[in-house]
């Protein structure tokens, strides 16, 4: 069966530099329910609810959910993620040309790069 992911909300929660608090004032959702949902506490939040935090979370909702893996469906949205990425590379040569730069790097050169999306990424947070 699939679920929603208390993981990944957490996660994402955590790689935008977000407080439960601040996504209540970004979502429109009250304080307890953005804390119901990302305790697992409610475990079927309202499409309304988890599309409002997918787009804090730049992601697609379906980011937000654990798929079954014997599920028919979890194939089909892991190959749809991942066509859906490659096609957005392939036709942006900026990123085409990120991509393929990356992958010449070493370990310690790729964390790097990381730290410095990070901290883009928490500078245009704040800005925004």
């Amino acid at each position: 069966m699939s679920e929603l992911s208390v993981l990944k909300l957490n996660e994402y929660k955590h790689s935008k530099y977000l407080s439960n608090r601040k996504i209540a004032e970004l979502t429109g959702i009250s304080q307890v329910s953005v804390d119901n949902i990302f305790s697992g506490k409610n475990k079927n939040p309202t499409v309304n609810s988890l599309l409002k935090i997918a787009r804090i979370f730049e992601c697609a909702m379906d980011d937000l959910i654990d798929y079954d893996k014997t599920s028919p469906l979890a194939n089909y949205y892991e190959t749809k993620a991942a066509n859906e990425l490659a096609d957005e590379i392939c036709n942006n040569p900026n990123l085409k040309l990120l991509v393929t730069e990356c992958k010449k790097l070493n370990l310690q050169d790729i964390n790097l790069v990381i730290s410095i999306l990070e901290r883009l990424n928490q500078k245009s947070l704040i800005n925004n």
